[in-house]
């Protein structure tokens, strides 16, 4: 009997792709679909929608993704360490810690504007 178990179970480890996630992705994409469309447009459109929502992914994906790398190419990103001790400062109410940080969060949001304008799809 436990080698009929310890067979069993050595099934599903080694097919785990096909009998868990399989399964489990569908079940998660048949959920998306009712919820996500429950939220989108009602009509013909929600499919197109529905459709169109990867390629908008992947959109922000590559938004996030230039302003995170013209932050970290062209300006002073700060490193955790860095940042964790400025918190630390900035709570102990020195002015130019707070300065700094507030700083940092500016340079992150011309970023994000600046990539958002490169990657604005034109329609």
């Amino acid at each position: 009997m436990k080698s009929k178990l310890a067979r069993i179970r050595n099934f599903f480890y080694q097919s785990q792709e096909f009998t868990l996630w399989l399964p489990g992705l569908v079940l998660l994409a048949v959920i998306g679909y009712v919820v996500l469309g429950g939220l989108a447009r009602v009509g013909t459109d929600a499919i197109a929608w529905l459709a169109e929502l990867p390629a908008w992914s992947a959109w922000a994906a590559a938004w996030l993704g230039t302003a995170w790398l013209i932050q970290y190419l062209y300006m002073h990103d700060l490193s955790r360490e860095d940042e964790e001790r400025l918190h630390a400062d900035a709570e102990e109410d020195l002015p130019g810690a707070r300065w700094v940080l507030v700083k940092a969060r500016l340079e992150t949001f011309g970023a994000l504007v600046i990539s958002l304008i490169f990657w604005w799809p034109a329609r």
